[in-house]
């Protein structure tokens, strides 16, 4: 188990056990992304700070996040969807933590646990005693969804079925078949329920559309209302991802693409590892267009990406906190794409770091000048030095022209590396070779320098 404490005075003074973090629950991510369970320890103020964070957190091992609340989180919990529970003596957090490890990765959600000061000083005795599952990282891109750990396909809500999986409160009520809030005496019948205002037992017979999720979940509701009615939701799905990519485009000038295209050659040429995990900041991402298919295998799992938009295995607003939350990982090399305006405290080795105009680089730190479309062999030598531990700081700059690409056929030999720029004004003809769009092409000249045929040339209009 990854144990993380927040770096509060808070915090610090009443707990004492796992290590430190700028931003904990990006490194939970981390290892509940690779399959490991964690706990994430927080105050009041850090849970406020990371909600956006823990709101859209995708979970395959347990992630557990106890607050040690000196406010009122439970409003904040229920407008999430997330379970909430509130452990009143010693006995009822170690409950606490075995009903959050056991169903965390169930309904593939974080449970919050709120602990007054006098149980956050009983934390660490208590995850004493839990046992968990295995430690080792392991990472599969599609677990249960394709692009699991992408943005925007985190985006797509499953509240309807997280909050039918809180009618689990029932077990534990022995007073009724709803709960209350606040911290009751240990002797009082109504305190036995962990959660925070679960969903009355009644209130499932109500429902009559759900949308389509686990099949675990669809047991659950079928048990107590037969009659209800699941909705494929997969059209609703893709609309949101459509508009989510349509918010986040970056223009024409894709600024990372070349960091890409060097890593779809290493990943192609074996030189990765078997299971690489690549992380990126979402700003630093387009649109897939493969279309990824879930996958259930427990095992380390790789999918050979299509082109440089594929390469990315997971985005989030942290990537450095992601990676350190990774932890030992041995089936595969570790990097992460970032830029200069994300969270840089917890910045380790495996870091190539986009200096933004925005976001001035630190005092002091080395930032290399490349050129998006003529230097791409200098990006390459870079990301080779991020793979071998290095932390990398790179502005890439972006070149327009007046001229436009052309493809010679005479030389092309159709190996595609070019297509797998991704790059719009690149389309295919009815002989499969590529050919370009004028319209869409800016002759910032990455596809000349991609070719190693040396059949693309940046010309005069007209001129092709």
């Amino acid at each position: 188990m990854r144990i993380i404490r927040q770096r509060s005075p808070v915090v610090s003074k009443l707990v004492n056990c796992g290590s430190t973090a700028h931003d904990p629950v990006a490194v939970a991510q981390g290892a509940s992304m690779t399959a490991q369970d964690s706990l994430a320890i927080l105050d009041t103020y850090g849970f406020v700070n990371w909600l956006g964070e823990l709101a859209l957190s995708s979970v395959r091992g347990s992630m557990v996040v106890t607050v040690v609340d000196l406010w009122d989180i439970r409003p904040i919990c229920r407008a999430i969807g997330v379970p909430c529970l509130e452990p009143w003596d010693g006995d009822s957090l170690s409950e606490a933590l075995r009903e959050a490890f056991s169903y965390s990765s169930v309904i593939e959600k974080p449970y919050v646990i709120r602990l007054n000061p006098v149980l956050a000083r009983q934390l660490c005795d208590a995850v004493s005693g839990i046992r968990t599952l295995g430690e080792r990282p392991v990472f599969n891109r599609n677990w249960e969804l394709g692009g699991r750990w992408r943005l925007p396909e985190q985006w797509v809500s499953s509240d309807e079925w997280v909050r039918l999986a809180l009618s689990r409160a029932r077990e534990h009520v022995k007073g009724g078949d709803v709960l209350v809030e606040g911290y009751l005496q240990a002797d009082n019948s109504a305190a036995r329920s962990l959660y925070v205002n679960p969903l009355p037992v009644d209130e499932l017979a109500k429902v009559r559309v759900v949308e389509e999720g686990r099949p675990f979940m669809v047991n659950i509701i079928r048990a107590v209302n037969p009659n209800v009615e699941f909705r494929d939701s997969r059209a609703r799905y893709e609309e949101v991802v459509r508009e989510a990519w349509r918010l986040i485009d970056n223009g024409p000038i894709d600024p990372a693409a070349p960091v890409r295209f060097c890593l779809l050659k290493l990943i192609r040429d074996g030189k990765l590892g078997n299971v690489p995990i690549i992380v990126s900041s979402p700003y630093l991402i387009r649109p897939s267009g493969t279309a990824m298919r879930p996958d259930y295998n427990p095992d380390p799992t790789y999918f050979m990406p299509r082109n440089i938009n594929d390469v990315v295995d997971a985005t989030h607003v942290n990537p450095l906190g992601v990676l350190m939350g990774i932890g030992d990982y041995q089936y595969g090399s570790r990097l992460t794409i970032t830029t200069s305006c994300e969270p840089l405290e917890d910045a380790g080795p495996n870091a190539v770091i986009v200096a933004m105009e925005e976001c001035p680089p630190p005092t002091g730190v080395n930032v290399t000048e490349v050129s998006i479309g003529s230097e791409l062999s200098r990006v390459c030598q870079l990301v080779n030095e991020a793979l071998s531990g290095g932390r990398v700081w790179v502005k890439l700059s972006e070149s327009r022209s007046e001229l436009r690409a052309n493809v010679d056929k005479g030389l092309c030999d159709l190996c595609g590396d070019c297509i797998a720029l991704g790059c719009r004004a690149i389309k295919i003809d009815e002989q499969g070779y590529p050919r370009i769009d004028p319209s869409e092409c800016i002759g910032c000249g990455l596809c000349v320098n991609a070719c190693s045929r040396g059949a693309i040339s940046l010309v005069k209009p007209g001129q092709a």
